[in-house]
Formats: C-alpha cells, structure tokens, sequence
C-alpha cells in the first residue's frame, strides 16, 4: 500500500475512534449511593474564621472514605447558620455563637425546645475591639465609624449587643473582616470588631508599627449572662499588644448544633454517625497541629437551656461507668489511680474514662 494510502487510513481509524470512544468506565451507583447517605454537610463561618478553620480540622479527622465524607461549608456568619440548618437542603450541623443561639430563641426565629440540639459545647471565643491609637475606651466609638461584620452575622449580633449595653452609638458599617481591616489600616475607619478564637490569624499577621491596639472591655452586668471575662494576651498578638498586662476583653461560646429528627430518617441516621466517629476520634484534636482552641473543648460541658442530642446523652452515659465489657478493666484502673467515680461531674468523668482507654491501649488490656 503507497504511503500516501496508509496515512489516509490511519487518519479515518483515529476520525473513527473520536466518533465512537470506547465506553468509559461508569462509576460504581453503589459507592455514589453510600457516600450521598453518609455524607454530613458542616457549614461555620465566613473565610478565615476560627469557625471555618474547626470545621476543615472536623472534616480531616472525621472523613472515613463511603463510611462518613464531611462537607465543610462556608456560612454567613451564626444567624444564617441557624436559617440555613433549619431551611436549606444539605445542611445537616452548624457551628454557631450561644449568643446567636439564645436571642434568635427569643425572638421566636426558632422554637426552645426540639427542633434545634446541640452536639457539643465547643469553647470561647474572644470579642476584639481593633482600632487607631486615639481610641482607647468603648465610648470613644461614639460617632466613629465601626465595622461590626456583615449583616447576619453572628459577629454582628454581638458587636450590635455589646455596644448597646455600653450605650454606645457608632456609625455602623458592614465590612466583612479582611475589608475591615484595610479600611483601618487605611485610616477610613476608627475601629474594627472581630469574634474568633484567639489567635485570629488576619489580626495576628498585622505587621508592627501601624498603631492599631485592642480597646478593653471590661465586664459588665448586662454582659454577666451571655459572655465570659477573659483577656487578650501579648503571646497571641505581639505586634498589637506591648510588654505588660494583657487586655481585658469577654467571649462568647460557639456550639456545634443540629436538628431534631425522628431516629428512623436517613438524616438522623447520617448524624449518629457523624456524633459516633467524633466520640470515637475526639482525642486526636488534642494533637500538635490542630487549633488549640481544641484543648478547651469538653464534650461532658453542658449548656442549660437547651436540648441536647439523643445520640450525644447515650454516648455519655456509656462513659460515665463505660461499656458492661470494659467495667472489669475499668475497675482495675480506678483502683490503680486512687480514684472514684462516685459525685464526679459529668466532665470530669469523661476525662477519666478517656484516660482509662489510653491507659488500656498501653497495656494491651482488653
């Protein structure tokens, strides 16, 4: 055959094989059906929250292959969270502020009892007040310009509760965080509120030399009820805090949350597993490497109000005594320690029997 005819042919079989492909392998329908029914969707807060940062260190610990996927999501900041758990399809557990939590309760956004439960008291986050050199007490706000966060959001609610309670009246504006922050660089506005967990990164990685500090704020009673007294330390933020006492601040909690469903449904059915791998896993957050934040979370901690989840009360009356099959085990410990179970609170309890299963994992007790 001349050259000229096996390229021709060569060609038409290569037009042949675009125009019919070999079929391409099909996905297995099993597998896609077991991940879609084992998949939990997480939605926290905006991009570069402490909330969204926990949420992507849920997701790495907790991802089991088709057993358990956990879809990190990013929220609207704590009251849309709450909106979006209740009404938007895929949405199975929220992080959320407990201030949140409790004024959209009373304002009737969301009935008490059943049909929002929470998981887990996560821990405290820390309310900063950034701003120019010349403000240097909360009523200094007055007539500034104030970014609060953007509408919805959790830090909105709480920079709005905070700043009435000191009957202070700004000039609000709603500037998410990084834009926040380049307008006080700037000098377009005179201070900034920001709730996270500290070290909030964006305000971390401010370079020295700019003159922006914390605003204290000190305790209160209107505040007594719904946040913490506790202080932003020079460790956290060396450019922004000087040598010397730390800066008295208040926090408020952030809670990990669902909703109540009848046992029997898929979704009840998807957070049971996502409650049981957490219980399961839950020491490895402790590990180097995740927020510490971490190390402030107890799932034992209570919050009273509030309706807690069935698979949650189960879990942690198993590890009040342990499993019937562990008590053996778990007597040899005790008497090993030197302590009882007998009026230990429920926190304590959990510390203990945690400590039992490491100590029953070093010794190959079974």
């Amino acid at each position: 055959m001349p050259h000229h005819r096996r390229m021709v042919s060569a060609v038409a079989a290569g037009i042949a094989l675009v125009a019919n492909p070999a079929p391409a392998q099909q996905p297995d329908p099993v597998r896609i059906a077991q991940a879609q029914n084992a998949t939990i969707g997480l939605i926290a807060g905006g991009p570069g929250s402490t909330d969204t940062r926990i949420a992507a260190e849920i997701a790495r610990v907790l991802d089991d292959g088709d057993r358990l996927r956990i879809l990190p999501m990013l929220g609207g900041g704590s009251v849309q969270n709450i909106a979006d758990l209740i009404w938007l399809k895929g949405v199975d557990v929220a992080i959320v502020h407990t201030d949140s939590l409790t004024q959209t309760m009373q304002n009737g956004s969301i009935p008490r009892e059943g049909s929002v439960q929470y998981i887990a008291k996560l821990f405290q986050e820390e309310i900063h007040i950034l701003a120019r050199k010349d403000i240097t007490s909360l009523s200094d706000l007055t007539g500034k310009v104030v970014a609060i966060g953007p509408l919805g959001s959790g830090t909105e609610l709480t920079a709005s509760a905070l700043l009435d309670s000191f009957h202070v009246v700004p000039n609000i504006t709603h500037d998410n965080q990084m834009t926040a922050l380049e307008r006080l660089r700037h000098g377009e506005i005179a201070a900034m509120i920001a709730v996270g967990g500290r070290p909030v990164p964006a305000l971390q990685e401010i370079e020295p030399g700019t003159g922006l500090h914390f605003v204290p704020i000190p305790l209160t009673a209107p505040l007594v009820d719904l946040y913490v007294p506790t202080s932003l330390e020079r460790q956290y933020y060396p450019n922004l805090i000087p040598a010397g006492p730390p800066v008295e601040t208040v926090s408020v909690g952030s809670v990990l949350i669902t909703l109540g469903t009848p046992s029997d449904t898929a979704r009840a059915k998807r957070v049971n597993r996502f409650v049981d791998t957490l219980f399961e896993r839950f020491d490895q957050f402790r590990h180097p490497g995740f927020h510490p934040k971490w190390q402030e979370v107890s799932l034992a901690t209570q919050i009273p109000g509030w309706t807690r989840y069935p698979e949650v009360l189960a879990l942690l009356r198993k590890d009040q005594t342990g499993d019937t099959t562990l008590r053996p085990s778990f007597d040899v410990f005790l008497n090993q320690s030197g302590q009882t179970i007998t009026g230990m609170n429920n926190e304590r309890r959990e510390a203990l029997f945690r400590d039992f299963l490491r100590w029953r994992d070093q010794h190959g007790t079974p």
